[in-house]
């Protein structure tokens, strides 16, 4: 059985591969649209941050303790 430090660790972790993910096909878009319409790629978004991470964690976190 999974312990409370166990679930907030996979939230934790839920977390950061989400926002990671939403991050990565973002850079893959403007990396696919800078080589296949000959655009200047311009600036790439600012990787998830450490409070970004947690906050979003903490929304999981709020929806497993919902009864």
């Amino acid at each position: 059985m999974a312990t409370g430090y166990d679930i907030r660790y996979s939230l934790l972790s839920d977390a950061k591969n989400m926002l990671y993910e939403k991050w990565n096909h973002e850079v893959d878009s403007l990396r696919y649209n800078a080589n296949s319409k000959k655009e200047v790629m311009g600036r790439l978004p600012e990787p998830p941050t450490a409070a970004e991470i947690k906050a979003l964690a903490e929304e999981l976190y709020e929806f497993v303790q919902r009864k």
